[in-house]
């Protein structure tokens, strides 16, 4: 028998919400694996959703956009605590990193870019960061950051109300309307959280495995027990329409109209051609 930390099962139990003994016994079936494990509780069980890994942080997301819609970037500040999360000077330090990351679009990491001067303060970013630290006495880490650039596209962003989502987006022609279009879909992105933008974008074998669930499912329920073989592969393939549903943005429904997928909506107006969520509190 592998050894099956009282550890491992409260991570598997905290991705699927399945009782304790169900947990440690998918980790014995499965050899301590945690990844196995989890497919064989979905093979049993088609509404389990692994959850995305969490990490112990507060926050904000901060978005800075040019004017033009030709840059943008995406910044993550955590915070020990709530309380200095939602600290004005906090979220001014947000909002000064986010723009710093504006004008410095290039750099290849979170130290280059607090390396460079600032624009307005010619000082490095890093010295506002030591300032924020030394005023709210708690620990501030900026963990990441993104920037989009585009020479014939539009770049829009969206900030959940409490800063604790952001979004950043990208799709093809120009103008005001193409902007609002970007925001709709930035916030489309914070609502439903898409893994990819379309589904040729979608691994193989995510496919696959996704595939021997819905299979697994299928043919585990008694309704189809006399069902021939065909009518089988119909409901399988019906299952996967299902997965990428969720997983493809443009294949969801438009969280305004749910009788329209996203891409529907867009129409021929614009396409998306990248995004990024951040989320506080995911690994």
């Amino acid at each position: 028998m592998p050894d099956i930390t009282a550890a491992m099962v409260k991570e598997l139990r905290d991705k699927t919400d399945v009782p304790m003994m169900k947990a440690k016994q998918a980790l014995v079936d499965a050899g301590g694996d945690m990844d196995a494990a989890i497919q064989k509780l979905r093979e049993e069980n088609s509404k389990i959703q692994p959850k995305e890994g969490r990490i112990s942080a507060e926050g904000v997301v901060e978005a800075f956009v040019r004017e033009h819609g030709k840059l943008g970037v995406l910044v993550e500040i955590n915070s020990e605590t709530d309380f200095v999360a939602r600290n004005e000077e906090f979220v001014a330090l947000a909002r000064f990193l986010a723009k710093h990351a504006g004008h410095n679009p290039t750099a290849a990491s979170v130290d280059e870019l607090l390396d460079k001067s600032h624009v307005d303060t010619g000082a490095p970013a890093r010295d506002r960061l030591q300032e924020a630290l030394a005023k709210l006495r708690e620990n501030i880490i900026f963990k990441q950051f993104v920037a989009y650039e585009t020479n014939d596209g539009t770049i829009a962003s969206y900030i959940h109300s409490n800063g604790q989502i952001g979004v950043l987006v990208e799709l093809s022609g120009e103008g005001p309307e193409v902007a609002a279009l970007g925001r709709e879909v930035a916030m489309q992105v914070a609502a439903q959280n898409p893994k990819y933008v379309t589904r040729e974008q979608v691994p193989a074998d995510v496919v696959a495995s996704e595939r021997e669930i819905v299979r697994a499912n299928t043919m585990s329920d008694e309704r189809n027990a006399k069902k021939p073989a065909d009518i089988l592969e119909k409901i399988i393939e019906g299952g996967i329409g299902t997965f990428y549903k969720t997983a493809v943005l443009v294949e969801q429904p438009y969280i305004r109209e749910p009788k329209q997928s996203v891409a529907q909506f867009l129409g021929n107006k614009a396409a998306v051609r990248r995004f990024v969520r951040y989320e506080i509190g995911k690994a």
